[in-house]
Parts: structure tokens; C-alpha cells; sequence
């Protein structure tokens, strides 16, 4: 690809996706896809510099997505081998225009990437008005990022409200919350994203075992031995092989659906609540069934209105890379 392109990134603990894009009119397409493995690899310039050599060519600018908070231009992410700056990225391609953002600021970008195909519809908008929109995305961790309606366009930004405090809703989350609290003294607090995510998903299986409030079978045992323990709870549970995933997972969709009913409180998204990540995909059948979305409208004087936002789950595993995309072509026409 001769012409001066975008260079697109979505780097997780794993694998690490680059892409280029074109600046036209329309929405974003990806050319040039390319993943590398993340450990064992030197840095984020080393992985930005490869592709550079696999795919030669100019980048007029680069925006490249990062599971962690991005603070002047550096972060420290705690699933990466090493820590990354812009200025790595800005070596790599040789110039000034190389950025860093949070990886759900990336989602956040990519949403107005994707057509209606690319969602699934919990529930509909009733309520017509626009306004806010919220991302709320569980998988490794739990990742939160707004888009504040300006106008007819949305402008997105980084939270790192996964990390504020879980808060139980009942009798059993309460008695969640003090079990976590006892066997994780270290972590200082129990947050939202130590429940809501995939390793949250095995804290709460557990919680159901070993308080005896449903016993394991030898299937689920030897799965969680020689895979993914959150995985394989959630295909026990999509199965209805085993009672312990069964609630585990019921436990863990209440509790998302919470922590999104929270954030669209916060942010008013009466522009739709977008639900990302890895692991929404995956249990869809588990989301039709109402528990999250139960748990999402129960907030008391203000049911009526979660009942009425718009609830999506993003279904394209690309959007992070869209959305890195759309933030650096924006760079490139406010550059003019």
C-alpha cells in the first residue's frame, strides 16, 4: 500500500491487532490485518515496527488501543509484558503523530463503525430523544468509557469505572462480597470488576462451592482444570450440565446487568447502553433469558426510564480496532 494511510491498533495481554485504513468517505475498512503475538515480544515499538516492515508504507497517523488508563501519553498496563508510551509509537512510524488511548475508548469510537447486523437488541429504544451513550465491556477486566451527544455526533471518553466499588444487592451478594473480602485481604477493595469480568465470573463459582450453596461435578472439575476456568463454567452453564456454573453465571449476569444500570444512571445514556467485551457474545443465550436485563431496570423510582434505553451487545470483535482507526482518521481531517 504506497499511499499515506492511518495505522490502527488494538493490543490485548495476547495478541496484539494492526491495521491500516484508507481516509474516505464512509465507514472504516480495514486493510492490511495483521495479529502478532504479544509475549515474547520486546515492546510496543518492536510491534509497531515489524508490521511496518511486514506492511511498508507511510502512516500519516497512528492510534493504537491499550487495556489500561493512558495518562500523558504513557500507560503501564498490568496484562502487558512492558510498559508503553506514545513515544514509542511516534519512533516507530517517525513522526509526532502516533497516540495512545484506553481500549474502550477505542470501543467507544468503533460503535458508530458498525452496522445494525453487528448488535444484538436486548431491549429497544423507547424513549427516540439521542443523547448520552454508555459502554460497559466485561472480559479480562471490566472496562467503562461514555460518548457525550453533541449535537448530531457523539464524543467519546475514558473512565476507569470498572474499578469503583461492588456493591451488592441482596442477601447472596452480600454474603459475596464479605467472602471476597476475607479471602482477598490483599486487594484493599473489592471492586466492581473483581465480580464483572472473567476472572470474576471463577471468584463467584467459587464463592457458590465452597459455601456450599452448589457442589461441582467431575465434568466441570476436569474442564476448569485443563482450559479456561471462566470458559468452561460458561459452557457448563449455556449446557445446563452443571448446578454450580448454572448459578455462578445467573449470579454473574445479575451483577452485570447491576454495574450497567449503575453507569447508565451516571451517564443518562438515553442514546443506548452498548454492551462489549468478550464475554456477552458468548452467553447471549443466558442474556435473553431477562436476569440482566431485570437487574440492569431495578433501580427503584427510576425503572421506568432504564426500562425505556436502548441495550445492545456488540457483536463485532474488531470494534476496538475500528474505533482506533476512527480516532486517528479524526486526528488526520483536524489536521487538515
Amino acid at each position: 500500500m504506497s499511499e499515506s494511510t492511518v495505522l490502527a491498533g488494538d493490543i490485548g495481554g495476547t495478541h496484539a491487532r494492526l491495521a491500516r485504513v484508507r481516509a474516505s468517505a464512509g465507514p472504516v475498512v480495514l486493510e492490511d490485518q495483521h495479529v502478532y503475538d504479544v509475549p515474547g515480544s520486546a515492546s510496543l515499538e518492536a510491534l509497531v515496527a515489524q508490521y511496518l516492515l511486514d506492511y511498508p508504507g507511510d502512516v500519516a497517523v497512528a492510534a493504537i488501543g491499550i487495556a489500561a488508563p493512558v495518562v500523558g501519553g504513557k500507560s503501564n498496563p498490568i496484562n502487558l509484558p512492558w510498559a508503553v508510551s506514545e513515544d514509542e509509537v511516534r519512533s516507530a512510524i517517525g513522526h509526532a503523530e502516533g497516540f495512545l488511548l484506553n481500549d474502550l475508548l477505542a470501543n467507544a469510537w468503533g460503535i458508530s463503525e458498525l452496522g445494525p447486523d453487528q448488535f444484538e437488541e436486548l431491549q429497544p429504544d423507547t424513549i427516540g430523544l439521542g443523547g448520552n451513550r454508555a459502554v460497559c465491556s466485561a472480559g479480562t477486566g471490566l472496562g467503562i468509557a461514555g460518548m457525550v451527544a453533541i449535537g448530531d455526533r457523539w464524543q467519546p471518553f475514558a473512565s476507569e469505572g470498572g474499578h469503583i466499588d461492588y456493591g451488592p444487592r441482596g442477601s447472596h451478594e452480600d454474603a459475596l462480597l464479605l467472602y471476597l473480602r476475607e479471602q482477598h485481604p490483599d486487594w484493599e477493595h473489592v471492586s466492581a470488576e473483581r465480580v464483572v469480568s472473567g476472572p470474576g465470573l471463577v471468584h463467584i463459582w467459587e464463592f457458590v462451592t465452597q459455601t456450599g450453596r452448589a457442589q461441582a461435578g467431575a465434568d466441570l472439575l476436569a474442564a476448569m482444570t485443563a482450559g479456561n476456568p471462566g470458559v468452561a463454567i460458561s459452557q457448563a452453564a449455556l449446557a445446563g450440565s452443571d448446578p454450580s456454573a448454572d448459578l455462578a453465571l445467573e449470579m454473574f449476569v445479575h451483577a452485570y446487568g447491576a454495574q450497567a444500570g449503575n453507569l447508565a444512571l451516571v451517564l443518562l445514556s438515553t442514546g443506548g447502553m452498548y454492551i462489549g467485551g468478550g464475554i456477552a457474545p458468548q452467553i447471549l443465550p443466558i442474556l435473553r433469558r431477562g436476569g440482566f436485563l431485570q437487574a440492569f431496570q431495578a433501580k427503584g423510582r427510576y425503572d421506568g426510564l432504564l426500562e425505556r434505553m436502548a441495550v445492545r451487545v456488540i457483536l463485532d470483535d474488531l470494534c476496538a480496532l475500528r474505533g482506533s482507526a476512527r480516532f486517528a482518521l479524526t486526528q488526520l481531517e483536524q489536521r487538515g
